[in-house]
Protein backbone atom coordinates (compact mmCIF):
# COMPACT_ATOMS: atom_id res chain seq x y z
CA UNK A 1 0.00 0.00 0.00
CA UNK A 2 1.64 3.17 -1.15
CA UNK A 3 1.29 6.53 0.55
CA UNK A 4 0.82 9.80 -1.32
CA UNK A 5 3.74 11.89 -2.48
CA UNK A 6 3.16 14.48 0.22
CA UNK A 7 4.64 12.05 2.71
CA UNK A 8 8.08 12.81 1.34
CA UNK A 9 7.75 16.49 2.23
CA UNK A 10 6.77 15.93 5.86
CA UNK A 11 9.75 16.69 8.09
CA UNK A 12 11.02 13.96 10.34
CA UNK A 13 9.45 14.16 13.78
CA UNK A 14 9.46 11.96 16.83
CA UNK A 15 6.34 9.84 17.02
CA UNK A 16 5.59 10.82 20.61
CA UNK A 17 6.43 14.52 20.55
CA UNK A 18 5.01 17.14 18.25
CA UNK A 19 3.23 20.51 18.36
CA UNK A 20 -0.53 20.98 17.95
CA UNK A 21 -1.18 17.60 19.52
CA UNK A 22 -4.64 16.42 20.55
CA UNK A 23 -3.33 14.06 23.24
CA UNK A 24 -4.72 14.22 26.78
CA UNK A 25 -1.35 14.96 28.41
CA UNK A 26 -0.72 17.87 26.05
CA UNK A 27 -3.93 19.65 27.05
CA UNK A 28 -4.22 18.56 30.71
CA UNK A 29 -0.69 18.32 32.15
CA UNK A 30 -1.47 18.75 35.90
CA UNK A 31 2.05 17.72 37.06
CA UNK A 32 1.24 17.68 40.80
CA UNK A 33 -1.80 15.45 40.37
CA UNK A 34 0.08 13.14 38.01
CA UNK A 35 3.01 12.89 40.42
CA UNK A 36 0.77 11.93 43.33
CA UNK A 37 -1.04 9.42 41.16
CA UNK A 38 2.27 7.85 40.09
CA UNK A 39 3.37 7.47 43.71
CA UNK A 40 0.07 5.88 44.65
CA UNK A 41 0.23 3.45 41.75
CA UNK A 42 3.82 2.50 42.56
CA UNK A 43 2.86 1.72 46.16
CA UNK A 44 -0.21 -0.28 45.11
CA UNK A 45 1.74 -2.31 42.55
CA UNK A 46 4.40 -3.03 45.13
CA UNK A 47 1.80 -4.39 47.55
CA UNK A 48 0.23 -6.52 44.81
CA UNK A 49 3.64 -7.79 43.71
CA UNK A 50 4.34 -9.17 47.17
CA UNK A 51 1.32 -11.47 46.87
CA UNK A 52 1.22 -12.17 43.12
CA UNK A 53 4.09 -11.16 40.88
CA UNK A 54 2.24 -11.83 37.62
CA UNK A 55 -0.53 -9.43 38.66
CA UNK A 56 2.00 -6.74 39.43
CA UNK A 57 3.68 -7.23 36.04
CA UNK A 58 0.27 -7.01 34.36
CA UNK A 59 -0.41 -3.83 36.33
CA UNK A 60 2.86 -2.25 35.22
CA UNK A 61 2.14 -3.12 31.59
CA UNK A 62 -1.36 -1.67 31.97
CA UNK A 63 -0.06 1.60 33.43
CA UNK A 64 2.53 1.97 30.68
CA UNK A 65 -0.12 1.30 28.06
CA UNK A 66 -2.53 3.85 29.54
CA UNK A 67 0.21 6.50 29.64
CA UNK A 68 1.14 5.73 26.02
CA UNK A 69 -2.51 6.06 24.96
CA UNK A 70 -2.85 9.36 26.79
CA UNK A 71 0.28 10.60 25.03
CA UNK A 72 -0.87 9.45 21.59
CA UNK A 73 -4.37 7.98 21.15
CA UNK A 74 -3.32 6.42 17.86
CA UNK A 75 -1.22 3.95 19.85
CA UNK A 76 -4.38 2.73 21.54
CA UNK A 77 -6.10 2.23 18.20
CA UNK A 78 -3.18 0.24 16.79
CA UNK A 79 -3.00 -1.93 19.92
CA UNK A 80 -6.71 -2.69 19.75
CA UNK A 81 -6.62 -3.56 16.05
CA UNK A 82 -3.45 -5.63 16.25
CA UNK A 83 -3.82 -7.42 19.56
CA UNK A 84 -7.48 -7.84 20.52
CA UNK A 85 -8.58 -10.18 17.67
CA UNK A 86 -5.48 -12.36 18.14
CA UNK A 87 -5.84 -12.57 21.94
CA UNK A 88 -9.59 -13.18 21.92
CA UNK A 89 -9.12 -16.95 21.96
CA UNK A 90 -7.00 -17.08 25.10
CA UNK A 91 -8.44 -18.77 28.15
CA UNK A 92 -9.83 -16.62 30.97
CA UNK A 93 -7.43 -15.98 33.83
CA UNK A 94 -4.32 -15.15 31.78
CA UNK A 95 -2.97 -13.04 33.43
CA UNK A 96 -5.89 -11.68 35.53
CA UNK A 97 -8.32 -14.17 37.11
CA UNK A 98 -11.76 -14.56 35.49
CA UNK A 99 -10.91 -12.16 32.65
CA UNK A 100 -9.79 -12.75 29.09
CA UNK A 101 -6.75 -10.81 27.94
CA UNK A 102 -8.69 -9.37 25.00
CA UNK A 103 -11.54 -8.17 27.22
CA UNK A 104 -9.08 -6.62 29.67
CA UNK A 105 -7.32 -4.86 26.81
CA UNK A 106 -10.57 -3.56 25.35
CA UNK A 107 -11.69 -2.27 28.72
CA UNK A 108 -8.36 -0.65 29.60
CA UNK A 109 -7.49 0.91 26.25
CA UNK A 110 -11.04 1.46 25.04
CA UNK A 111 -12.17 3.32 28.11
CA UNK A 112 -8.94 5.36 28.16
CA UNK A 113 -9.36 6.42 24.54
CA UNK A 114 -13.05 7.28 24.88
CA UNK A 115 -12.77 9.05 28.23
CA UNK A 116 -9.69 11.09 27.29
CA UNK A 117 -10.89 12.24 23.87
CA UNK A 118 -11.40 16.00 23.61
CA UNK A 119 -14.85 17.22 22.66
CA UNK A 120 -13.44 18.75 19.47
CA UNK A 121 -12.16 15.32 18.41
CA UNK A 122 -15.37 13.43 19.13
CA UNK A 123 -16.74 11.19 16.41
CA UNK A 124 -20.42 11.69 15.63
CA UNK A 125 -22.64 8.80 16.69
CA UNK A 126 -24.24 6.83 13.89
CA UNK A 127 -26.98 4.20 13.83
CA UNK A 128 -24.33 1.53 14.22
CA UNK A 129 -23.00 3.12 17.43
CA UNK A 130 -26.45 3.35 19.00
CA UNK A 131 -27.55 -0.11 17.90
CA UNK A 132 -24.27 -1.72 18.95
CA UNK A 133 -24.64 -0.16 22.39
CA UNK A 134 -28.27 -1.33 22.55
CA UNK A 135 -27.15 -4.80 21.45
CA UNK A 136 -24.65 -5.08 24.32
CA UNK A 137 -27.04 -3.60 26.88
CA UNK A 138 -29.86 -5.83 25.63
CA UNK A 139 -27.74 -8.97 25.96
CA UNK A 140 -26.87 -7.98 29.55
CA UNK A 141 -30.48 -7.02 30.35
CA UNK A 142 -31.88 -10.38 29.27
CA UNK A 143 -29.19 -12.06 31.35
CA UNK A 144 -30.35 -10.12 34.41
CA UNK A 145 -34.00 -10.95 33.62
CA UNK A 146 -33.07 -14.62 33.57
CA UNK A 147 -31.30 -14.32 36.92
CA UNK A 148 -34.28 -12.59 38.58
CA UNK A 149 -37.18 -14.50 37.03
CA UNK A 150 -35.59 -17.97 37.14
CA UNK A 151 -33.70 -17.46 40.43
CA UNK A 152 -30.39 -18.28 38.78
CA UNK A 153 -27.05 -18.06 40.54
CA UNK A 154 -24.26 -17.01 38.18
CA UNK A 155 -20.54 -17.45 38.74
CA UNK A 156 -18.09 -14.63 38.10
CA UNK A 157 -17.30 -16.09 34.67
CA UNK A 158 -21.00 -16.32 33.82
CA UNK A 159 -21.54 -12.70 34.81
CA UNK A 160 -18.66 -11.88 32.49
CA UNK A 161 -20.51 -13.65 29.69
CA UNK A 162 -23.65 -11.67 30.52
CA UNK A 163 -21.98 -8.28 30.04
CA UNK A 164 -19.38 -9.50 27.54
CA UNK A 165 -21.12 -8.20 24.41
CA UNK A 166 -20.55 -4.61 25.57
CA UNK A 167 -16.87 -5.03 24.76
CA UNK A 168 -17.69 -4.77 21.05
CA UNK A 169 -19.15 -1.31 21.49
CA UNK A 170 -15.99 -0.18 23.33
CA UNK A 171 -13.78 -1.75 20.67
CA UNK A 172 -15.63 -0.22 17.72
CA UNK A 173 -15.99 3.21 19.30
CA UNK A 174 -12.40 3.40 20.56
CA UNK A 175 -10.88 2.44 17.20
CA UNK A 176 -12.96 5.05 15.40
CA UNK A 177 -11.94 7.76 17.86
CA UNK A 178 -8.25 6.83 18.09
CA UNK A 179 -7.60 6.42 14.36
CA UNK A 180 -8.77 9.76 13.01
CA UNK A 181 -7.06 10.16 9.64
CA UNK A 182 -6.82 8.18 6.42
CA UNK A 183 -3.09 7.60 7.03
CA UNK A 184 -3.79 6.16 10.45
CA UNK A 185 -6.43 3.82 9.07
CA UNK A 186 -4.03 2.65 6.38
CA UNK A 187 -1.41 1.89 9.00
CA UNK A 188 -3.95 0.09 11.20
CA UNK A 189 -5.01 -2.03 8.22
CA UNK A 190 -1.41 -3.14 7.77
CA UNK A 191 -1.23 -4.03 11.46
CA UNK A 192 -4.49 -5.99 11.23
CA UNK A 193 -3.19 -8.00 8.27
CA UNK A 194 0.28 -8.57 9.70
CA UNK A 195 -1.15 -9.94 12.95
CA UNK A 196 -2.76 -12.79 10.99
CA UNK A 197 0.64 -14.23 10.04
CA UNK A 198 1.63 -15.68 13.44
CA UNK A 199 -1.93 -16.94 13.93
CA UNK A 200 -1.84 -18.83 10.63
CA UNK A 201 1.65 -20.20 11.28
CA UNK A 202 0.59 -21.51 14.68
CA UNK A 203 -2.35 -23.30 13.06
CA UNK A 204 -0.12 -24.77 10.35
CA UNK A 205 2.45 -26.12 12.82
CA UNK A 206 -0.35 -27.41 15.01
CA UNK A 207 -1.63 -29.38 12.03
CA UNK A 208 1.87 -30.84 11.58
CA UNK A 209 1.79 -31.99 15.23
CA UNK A 210 4.81 -29.94 16.27
CA UNK A 211 5.01 -30.75 19.96
CA UNK A 212 6.15 -27.41 21.34
CA UNK A 213 3.42 -25.57 19.39
CA UNK A 214 0.72 -27.96 20.58
CA UNK A 215 1.79 -27.60 24.20
CA UNK A 216 1.93 -23.81 23.85
CA UNK A 217 -1.58 -23.66 22.40
CA UNK A 218 -2.89 -25.98 25.10
CA UNK A 219 -1.47 -23.62 27.72
CA UNK A 220 -2.83 -20.35 26.35
CA UNK A 221 -6.27 -21.74 25.42
CA UNK A 222 -6.69 -23.72 28.62
CA UNK A 223 -6.30 -27.09 26.89
CA UNK A 224 -9.72 -26.81 25.24
CA UNK A 225 -8.22 -26.73 21.76
CA UNK A 226 -6.61 -30.13 22.15
CA UNK A 227 -9.64 -31.69 23.85
CA UNK A 228 -12.09 -30.52 21.19
CA UNK A 229 -9.80 -31.46 18.32
CA UNK A 230 -9.16 -34.90 19.76
CA UNK A 231 -12.87 -35.49 20.27
CA UNK A 232 -13.53 -35.70 16.54
CA UNK A 233 -10.13 -36.65 15.21
CA UNK A 234 -10.36 -37.78 11.61
CA UNK A 235 -7.75 -40.22 10.41
CA UNK A 236 -4.27 -38.94 11.27
CA UNK A 237 -5.28 -35.31 11.06
CA UNK A 238 -6.79 -32.80 13.47
CA UNK A 239 -8.70 -29.65 12.70
CA UNK A 240 -6.36 -26.81 13.59
CA UNK A 241 -7.54 -24.25 16.12
CA UNK A 242 -4.52 -21.94 16.35
CA UNK A 243 -4.64 -19.64 19.42
CA UNK A 244 -8.39 -20.28 19.81
CA UNK A 245 -10.33 -23.06 21.51
CA UNK A 246 -12.22 -24.01 18.37
CA UNK A 247 -11.40 -24.36 14.68
CA UNK A 248 -14.54 -22.41 13.76
CA UNK A 249 -13.27 -19.42 15.77
CA UNK A 250 -9.98 -19.54 13.86
CA UNK A 251 -11.81 -19.73 10.54
CA UNK A 252 -14.04 -16.82 11.56
CA UNK A 253 -10.96 -14.74 12.34
CA UNK A 254 -9.31 -15.46 8.98
CA UNK A 255 -12.32 -14.90 6.70
CA UNK A 256 -12.44 -11.05 6.98
CA UNK A 257 -8.65 -10.91 6.66
CA UNK A 258 -8.81 -12.70 3.30
CA UNK A 259 -11.57 -10.37 2.09
CA UNK A 260 -9.47 -7.31 2.95
CA UNK A 261 -6.45 -8.72 1.12
CA UNK A 262 -8.57 -9.59 -1.91
CA UNK A 263 -10.25 -6.17 -2.10
CA UNK A 264 -6.94 -4.32 -1.77
CA UNK A 265 -5.35 -6.52 -4.43
CA UNK A 266 -8.21 -6.19 -6.92
CA UNK A 267 -8.41 -2.44 -6.26
CA UNK A 268 -4.72 -1.88 -7.00
CA UNK A 269 -3.97 -0.68 -3.45
CA UNK A 270 -0.98 -2.91 -2.76
CA UNK A 271 1.58 -0.78 -4.59
CA UNK A 272 5.05 -2.22 -4.27
CA UNK A 273 3.91 -4.64 -1.56
CA UNK A 274 2.36 -7.14 -3.98
CA UNK A 275 4.81 -9.95 -3.25
CA UNK A 276 4.47 -9.46 0.48
CA UNK A 277 0.69 -9.45 0.16
CA UNK A 278 0.74 -12.64 -1.92
CA UNK A 279 2.90 -14.38 0.67
CA UNK A 280 0.62 -13.16 3.46
CA UNK A 281 -2.48 -14.27 1.56
CA UNK A 282 -1.10 -17.76 0.97
CA UNK A 283 -0.15 -18.04 4.64
CA UNK A 284 -3.66 -17.03 5.76
CA UNK A 285 -5.27 -19.30 3.16
CA UNK A 286 -3.30 -22.28 4.46
CA UNK A 287 -4.40 -21.36 7.96
CA UNK A 288 -8.02 -21.44 6.79
CA UNK A 289 -7.59 -24.76 4.98
CA UNK A 290 -6.26 -26.56 8.06
CA UNK A 291 -9.40 -25.60 9.99
CA UNK A 292 -11.37 -27.71 7.49
CA UNK A 293 -14.29 -25.33 8.08
CA UNK A 294 -16.30 -25.89 4.89
CA UNK A 295 -18.68 -22.97 5.37
CA UNK A 296 -15.80 -20.51 5.75
CA UNK A 297 -13.94 -21.84 2.72
CA UNK A 298 -17.08 -21.69 0.59
CA UNK A 299 -17.83 -18.09 1.63
CA UNK A 300 -14.25 -16.98 0.92
CA UNK A 301 -14.39 -18.53 -2.55
CA UNK A 302 -17.75 -16.94 -3.39
CA UNK A 303 -16.73 -13.60 -1.88
CA UNK A 304 -13.52 -13.50 -3.90
CA UNK A 305 -15.47 -14.02 -7.12
CA UNK A 306 -17.93 -11.25 -6.20
CA UNK A 307 -15.11 -8.83 -5.34
CA UNK A 308 -13.36 -9.66 -8.59
CA UNK A 309 -16.50 -8.93 -10.61
CA UNK A 310 -16.93 -5.62 -8.81
CA UNK A 311 -13.43 -4.64 -9.90
CA UNK A 312 -13.84 -5.94 -13.44
CA UNK A 313 -11.34 -8.77 -13.16
CA UNK A 314 -13.85 -11.56 -12.71
CA UNK A 315 -12.72 -13.89 -15.49
CA UNK A 316 -9.05 -13.81 -14.53
CA UNK A 317 -9.87 -14.36 -10.88
CA UNK A 318 -12.25 -17.23 -11.64
CA UNK A 319 -9.49 -18.97 -13.59
CA UNK A 320 -6.98 -18.29 -10.83
CA UNK A 321 -9.46 -19.41 -8.17
CA UNK A 322 -10.09 -22.63 -10.07
CA UNK A 323 -6.36 -23.32 -10.17
CA UNK A 324 -5.99 -22.50 -6.47
CA UNK A 325 -8.90 -24.77 -5.60
CA UNK A 326 -7.38 -27.67 -7.54
CA UNK A 327 -3.90 -27.19 -6.08
CA UNK A 328 -5.30 -26.56 -2.62
CA UNK A 329 -7.53 -29.62 -2.79
CA UNK A 330 -4.58 -31.80 -3.81
CA UNK A 331 -2.32 -30.38 -1.13
CA UNK A 332 -4.94 -30.47 1.60
CA UNK A 333 -6.47 -33.80 0.59
CA UNK A 334 -4.80 -35.76 3.43
CA UNK A 335 -6.78 -33.86 6.06
CA UNK A 336 -9.80 -32.62 4.06
CA UNK A 337 -10.74 -36.02 2.57
CA UNK A 338 -11.41 -37.65 5.97
CA UNK A 339 -13.59 -34.67 6.87
CA UNK A 340 -15.80 -35.14 3.81
CA UNK A 341 -15.88 -38.90 4.35
CA UNK A 342 -17.05 -38.42 7.93
CA UNK A 343 -19.68 -35.89 6.86
CA UNK A 344 -21.35 -37.93 4.13
CA UNK A 345 -20.70 -41.55 5.11
CA UNK A 346 -23.82 -43.45 6.27
CA UNK A 347 -24.16 -44.18 9.98
CA UNK A 348 -25.65 -47.36 11.38
CA UNK A 349 -29.16 -46.77 12.69
CA UNK A 350 -29.29 -43.24 11.37
CA UNK A 351 -32.30 -41.88 9.49
CA UNK A 352 -30.25 -39.08 7.94
CA UNK A 353 -31.19 -38.59 4.24
CA UNK A 354 -28.48 -39.27 1.68
CA UNK A 355 -26.50 -36.15 0.76
CA UNK A 356 -27.20 -34.35 4.06
CA UNK A 357 -23.96 -33.72 5.99
CA UNK A 358 -23.71 -35.40 9.36
CA UNK A 359 -23.11 -32.12 11.20
CA UNK A 360 -26.24 -30.50 9.76
CA UNK A 361 -28.36 -33.54 10.60
CA UNK A 362 -26.99 -33.53 14.13
CA UNK A 363 -27.72 -29.81 14.52
CA UNK A 364 -31.27 -30.26 13.31
CA UNK A 365 -31.83 -33.02 15.87
CA UNK A 366 -30.42 -30.87 18.68
CA UNK A 367 -32.45 -27.80 17.69
CA UNK A 368 -35.71 -29.67 17.20
CA UNK A 369 -35.36 -31.94 20.20
CA UNK A 370 -33.91 -29.58 22.81
CA UNK A 371 -33.63 -25.91 21.92
CA UNK A 372 -36.86 -25.11 20.06
CA UNK A 373 -39.14 -26.64 22.73
CA UNK A 374 -37.29 -24.59 25.38
CA UNK A 375 -37.55 -21.41 23.31
CA UNK A 376 -41.30 -21.93 22.92
CA UNK A 377 -41.63 -21.75 26.72
CA UNK A 378 -40.04 -18.26 26.95
CA UNK A 379 -40.16 -16.67 23.46
CA UNK A 380 -40.02 -13.05 24.69
CA UNK A 381 -37.30 -13.20 27.36
CA UNK A 382 -35.21 -16.32 26.86
CA UNK A 383 -33.17 -17.80 29.68
CA UNK A 384 -30.16 -15.51 29.98
CA UNK A 385 -26.69 -16.97 30.46
CA UNK A 386 -27.82 -20.30 31.97
CA UNK A 387 -29.52 -22.96 29.88
CA UNK A 388 -32.67 -24.69 31.18
CA UNK A 389 -32.28 -28.23 32.59
CA UNK A 390 -34.08 -29.72 29.59
CA UNK A 391 -31.10 -28.93 27.34
CA UNK A 392 -28.31 -31.48 27.63
CA UNK A 393 -26.22 -30.38 24.63
CA UNK A 394 -24.88 -27.05 25.89
CA UNK A 395 -23.70 -25.77 22.48
CA UNK A 396 -26.51 -24.04 20.51
CA UNK A 397 -24.59 -24.59 17.23
CA UNK A 398 -26.14 -21.46 15.71
CA UNK A 399 -25.89 -17.78 16.53
CA UNK A 400 -29.58 -17.28 15.85
CA UNK A 401 -30.60 -20.12 18.13
CA UNK A 402 -28.24 -18.63 20.72
CA UNK A 403 -30.05 -15.27 20.50
CA UNK A 404 -33.42 -16.96 20.93
CA UNK A 405 -32.33 -18.99 23.95
CA UNK A 406 -30.51 -16.01 25.52
CA UNK A 407 -33.06 -13.24 24.95
CA UNK A 408 -35.90 -14.58 22.84
CA UNK A 409 -37.38 -12.87 19.81
CA UNK A 410 -36.49 -9.31 21.01
CA UNK A 411 -32.78 -10.19 21.09
CA UNK A 412 -32.97 -11.69 17.61
CA UNK A 413 -34.80 -8.59 16.34
CA UNK A 414 -32.16 -6.34 17.93
CA UNK A 415 -29.42 -8.21 16.13
CA UNK A 416 -31.39 -7.97 12.89
CA UNK A 417 -31.51 -4.19 13.19
CA UNK A 418 -27.79 -4.06 13.97
CA UNK A 419 -26.95 -6.31 11.03
CA UNK A 420 -28.96 -4.11 8.67
CA UNK A 421 -27.20 -0.99 9.98
CA UNK A 422 -23.66 -2.36 9.58
CA UNK A 423 -24.50 -3.65 6.12
CA UNK A 424 -25.85 -0.23 5.17
CA UNK A 425 -22.75 1.55 6.54
CA UNK A 426 -20.46 -0.92 4.77
CA UNK A 427 -22.22 -0.36 1.47
CA UNK A 428 -21.86 3.40 1.94
CA UNK A 429 -18.12 2.95 2.54
CA UNK A 430 -17.93 0.72 -0.55
CA UNK A 431 -19.23 3.66 -2.62
CA UNK A 432 -16.48 6.01 -1.39
CA UNK A 433 -14.52 8.04 -3.93
CA UNK A 434 -11.27 7.09 -2.17
CA UNK A 435 -10.04 3.75 -3.61
CA UNK A 436 -8.59 2.55 -0.30
CA UNK A 437 -11.78 3.30 1.64
CA UNK A 438 -13.78 1.73 -1.18
CA UNK A 439 -11.71 -1.47 -0.91
CA UNK A 440 -12.21 -1.67 2.86
CA UNK A 441 -15.92 -1.01 2.41
CA UNK A 442 -16.33 -3.79 -0.13
CA UNK A 443 -14.35 -6.16 2.07
CA UNK A 444 -16.60 -5.22 5.00
CA UNK A 445 -19.72 -5.95 2.94
CA UNK A 446 -18.41 -9.40 2.05
CA UNK A 447 -17.41 -10.07 5.67
CA UNK A 448 -20.83 -9.08 6.98
CA UNK A 449 -22.64 -11.24 4.42
CA UNK A 450 -20.34 -14.17 5.22
CA UNK A 451 -20.99 -13.68 8.92
CA UNK A 452 -24.76 -13.68 8.43
CA UNK A 453 -24.61 -16.95 6.48
CA UNK A 454 -22.06 -18.71 8.69
CA UNK A 455 -24.00 -17.81 11.83
CA UNK A 456 -26.67 -20.33 10.85
CA UNK A 457 -24.37 -23.24 11.76
CA UNK A 458 -22.19 -21.82 14.56
CA UNK A 459 -22.37 -18.86 16.99
CA UNK A 460 -19.50 -16.87 15.51
CA UNK A 461 -20.45 -13.60 17.23
CA UNK A 462 -20.55 -15.14 20.71
CA UNK A 463 -16.98 -16.42 20.53
CA UNK A 464 -13.50 -15.13 19.90
CA UNK A 465 -12.11 -14.49 16.44
CA UNK A 466 -14.69 -13.17 14.01
CA UNK A 467 -16.49 -10.47 16.06
CA UNK A 468 -13.27 -8.76 17.17
CA UNK A 469 -11.73 -8.58 13.70
CA UNK A 470 -15.07 -7.70 12.12
CA UNK A 471 -15.70 -4.72 14.42
CA UNK A 472 -12.14 -3.51 13.90
CA UNK A 473 -12.63 -3.74 10.13
CA UNK A 474 -15.94 -1.86 10.29
CA UNK A 475 -14.37 0.85 12.46
CA UNK A 476 -11.60 1.29 9.87
CA UNK A 477 -13.84 1.09 6.82
CA UNK A 478 -16.48 3.66 7.82
CA UNK A 479 -15.01 7.22 7.71
CA UNK A 480 -15.47 9.55 10.67
CA UNK A 481 -18.40 11.93 10.48
CA UNK A 482 -16.65 14.93 11.99
CA UNK A 483 -14.50 17.86 10.83
CA UNK A 484 -11.36 16.67 9.09
CA UNK A 485 -8.50 15.98 11.48
CA UNK A 486 -4.88 16.31 10.56
CA UNK A 487 -2.55 13.38 10.47
CA UNK A 488 -1.17 12.64 13.91
CA UNK A 489 2.38 14.05 13.96
CA UNK A 490 4.89 11.35 13.18
CA UNK A 491 2.33 8.92 11.76
CA UNK A 492 3.85 9.06 8.30
CA UNK A 493 7.28 8.36 9.76
CA UNK A 494 5.95 5.26 11.51
CA UNK A 495 4.08 4.16 8.39
CA UNK A 496 7.27 4.63 6.36
CA UNK A 497 9.22 2.48 8.81
CA UNK A 498 6.74 -0.37 8.23
CA UNK A 499 6.76 0.08 4.50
Amino acid sequence: MSSDSAAATVPSAPFLAAPNSTAWFDTRPRPVLLGLGALGLAFALGVVGVHKLTWAVAGVVGVVLVVAVLLRPVIGGLVLVGAVPVLSGLAPGVPVPHLRASELLVGLVGVTVIASARRADAVAWSKVDWLLLAYGVGWALFGVIGVVSLHQHLSIDQWGTTIGQLQFFLLYRAVRIALRSAAERRLATKVLLAAAVPVSLLAFFQELHVGVVTRFLNTITGGLAAEMAASIETGNSLRATGPFNNWAALAGYLVPILFVLGALAFGGQLGRHRRTAVALGLCVLVGLLVTIEISAMAMVLLGAVVLARQYGVGRRVVRAAAAIVVVGALGAAPFIAPRFAAEFSPSAGSSRPAGVPQTLAFRWDVWGGQYLPAIEQRPLTGYGSLLPPSITWVYPESQYVSYLIEGGLPMLALFGALAWAILEESRAAAASADPFERALGRAAVMAVVAMLVMNFIWPFLSNGGMPQVLWCLLALAVPRRSPAAGVTPGIRQLEGALR
